[in-house]
């Protein structure tokens, strides 16, 4: 195939079977690995996503970052520092991210580059306060997932309610970890709408490139005529209970064409006592915690 750069490619090849020409790859990089090769990069976790971790590049190696590495040592490692994000951005989006990157603050960038690196490679995605307590291979996930995202709380905020805890959606998923296979649509969607909401002058972060926008292209996606017809109930009669419960039902899979996403619960990505507290369902093994500080700079080299 002649090489093609920037969206524009992959808009012309989005029937083309990305996630098999990548296993094919990477069983051919296995036959020509010897032994030794073979059981350091073993692969773990689902099939279609690379067992590579990515994190950005603070100018130190944190304690929470050494733990993917030691938790992981099956799997690469991606440290990026601002250089090689700029290289990145420049091209494999010359055309849809890259006009609009000198206008993005630190914090917005951070946010579309964790989109854009995840959709061109595929694998982890940890914020540099997010700590592994668990080993990949270890993931309650099934092995067929194409993309893996967990609900910040175990259940659907009123809108005071929403406003009162600071959250950017009733119901929000965490973008601090999550996990997709190369070429996902609903990363390809998190990119288009940010450059969607730049021509609509959206200037509030989380809106533009963070929470909000990654919530509802998951939203957008896991989309479905029942879940419809759910939230046209909730609105027309709200719920009287304090708390309503979840659109989407955790530690279950959503299938459209040939992809999927993995919904963990709560619990696995919000070690916090309150999601145990008010919804025990919720309250699963946790795979990470977060110990919730402001990202640092990005590292320049």
């Amino acid at each position: 195939l002649k090489r093609r750069s920037g969206f524009k490619a992959v808009q012309d090849m989005e029937g083309t079977p990305w996630r098999a020409l990548w296993m094919l790859g990477h069983l051919v990089s296995l036959v020509s690995c010897d032994t030794s090769c073979m059981l350091q990069h073993r692969h773990v976790g689902p099939t279609g996503i690379p067992c590579t971790i990515h994190q950005l590049d603070t100018g130190e190696l944190s304690k929470t970052s050494n733990t993917w590495t030691s938790m992981n040592p099956e799997c690469n490692h991606k440290l990026w520092n601002a250089t090689q994000v700029e290289t990145l951005v420049r091209e494999q989006s010359p055309d849809l991210i890259w006009p609009i990157w000198d206008s993005l603050s630190v914090e917005e960038r951070g946010d579309v580059f964790r989109y854009l690196v995840i959709w061109h490679q595929g694998g982890w995605w940890a914020d540099s306060d997010v700590a592994c307590l668990k080993p990949i291979a270890d993931f309650p996930v099934p092995s067929n997932a194409t993309m893996i995202v967990g609900y910040e709380f175990g259940h659907r905020w009123s809108e005071k309610q929403r406003q009162e805890v600071n959250f950017a959606r009733t119901e929000q998923f965490a973008k601090y970890f999550f996990a997709a296979a190369p070429r996902n649509p609903v990363l390809l969607r998190c990119l288009r709408m940010v450059r969607q909401r730049f021509s609509w002058k959206i200037l509030q972060t989380s809106d533009f490139t963070g929470s909000a926008l990654f919530s509802d292209a998951v939203n957008e996606f896991l989309e479905s005529d029942e879940s419809l017809n759910k939230e046209i109930s909730v609105r027309v009669s709200p719920s009287e209970g304090e708390h309503l419960l979840l659109s989407f039902q955790s530690e279950r899979m959503y299938l459209k064409q040939n992809w999927n996403v993995w919904i963990l619960a709560a619990g696995r990505v919000n070690s916090a006592p309150q999601v145990s507290a008010d919804d025990p369902m919720e309250a699963q093994q946790p795979l990470v915690l977060r110990h919730a500080k402001p990202q640092p700079t990005m590292a320049k080299s």
